[in-house]
């Protein structure tokens, strides 16, 4: 059993949020020499080098990142622990925190309703939905127990584990006019207005790698699926949108699939860091590995619809 306060793990996440010991000493209100002290015997006691001291601001080492959701987990543990035993905890729930693709967030963790809301797990969710890169950096800065995000090169590999959840595609779209034919034929007008994505996004790094640029009348452009969605539900232009945030708009008929373009294929997994989790959260991983991939996230089926 390592001899560790848990002091000196409040230190380590101080540091960690703030990269600079001056700073993280003040609010954690002990001298810069004292906290550094602390922070040492912290690495001492694990045999570790958590803290990069030679860059600026500072940066934690590979293993700093995995111990900082290691940290998190323990103090929270005894958090709830301690409120539970002074009654201010009645139901004993342990917070999951979860970050997602706004799209994802929408589309696919109600379909992950067995696994993300069984009671017997006794969890209370946590969901931050934001951009993808945005959802990314709240896994890697520790912020997050679990990402539901697209394949990610950095994550696939240590200090990461993942789950593969499915395949799905991006089809290219169009709404239709009252006689349920597609409002735009690319076939026949290469002006077609279009509705991108911003170069910086993921899906436009994504449809960028594939070549699958559409017209050259870009009308708007935006990084949120659901905002592109909504205006080709208007009529404005045609665009490329994830099977999973269409199904029940091609099943009514608001949507047609421009059958001149070749889907785009979208991996998503869900991934978090080896570092050992609460046993609620090792619980939730375990149903999800039990449960992917999701047979319904593939999206060739929808051709032809």
């Amino acid at each position: 059993m390592k001899n560790i306060e848990t002091k000196w793990l409040q230190d380590f996440l101080t540091l960690a949020e703030l990269k600079n010991f001056s700073h993280a000493a003040a609010v954690r209100n002990v001298t810069q020499p004292a906290f550094s002290r602390r922070i040492k015997s912290l690495e001492a006691e694990l045999g570790l080098v958590l803290i990069e001291r030679s860059k600026t601001p500072i940066e934690l080492t590979l293993c700093g990142k995995q111990f900082k959701t290691t940290a998190l987990s323990i103090l929270q543990q005894i958090d709830e622990e301690v409120n539970r035993l002074a009654g201010s905890s009645f139901d004993g729930r342990h917070t999951v925190r979860l970050s997602a693709a706004h799209s994802i967030s929408i589309s696919l963790l109600p379909k992950l309703h067995s696994c993300l809301f069984d009671p017997q797990l006794n969890t209370r969710l946590s969901v931050v939905a934001n951009e993808v890169d945005d959802a990314v950096e709240q896994l890697i800065d520790g912020k997050c127990d679990f990402l539901f995000s697209f394949y990610e090169d950095r994550l696939q590999v240590a200090p990461y584990r993942s789950i593969y959840l499915g395949r799905s595609y991006l089809y290219c779209v169009s709404a239709v006019d009252e006689e349920g034919r597609e409002l735009f034929d690319l076939a026949n007008n290469d002006d077609v207005p279009c509705l991108d994505y911003t170069p910086e996004s993921y899906m436009g790094r994504a449809l960028h790698r594939s070549k699958s640029k559409l017209t050259n009348n870009t009308v708007c452009s935006s990084s949120m699926t659901d905002f592109i969605k909504a205006l080709v539900l208007q009529g404005k232009g045609i665009s490329w949108l994830p099977d999973y945030a269409i199904k029940d708009e091609l099943a009514s008929g608001q949507l047609k699939i421009l059958s001149s373009r070749e889907p785009v294929p979208l991996d998503l997994y869900v991934y978090r860091y080896y570092s050992k989790l609460h046993s609620s959260c090792e619980a939730m991983w375990n149903e999800l590995s039990k449960i992917c991939p999701i047979k319904e996230l593939t999206g060739e089926s929808l051709l032809g619809n």
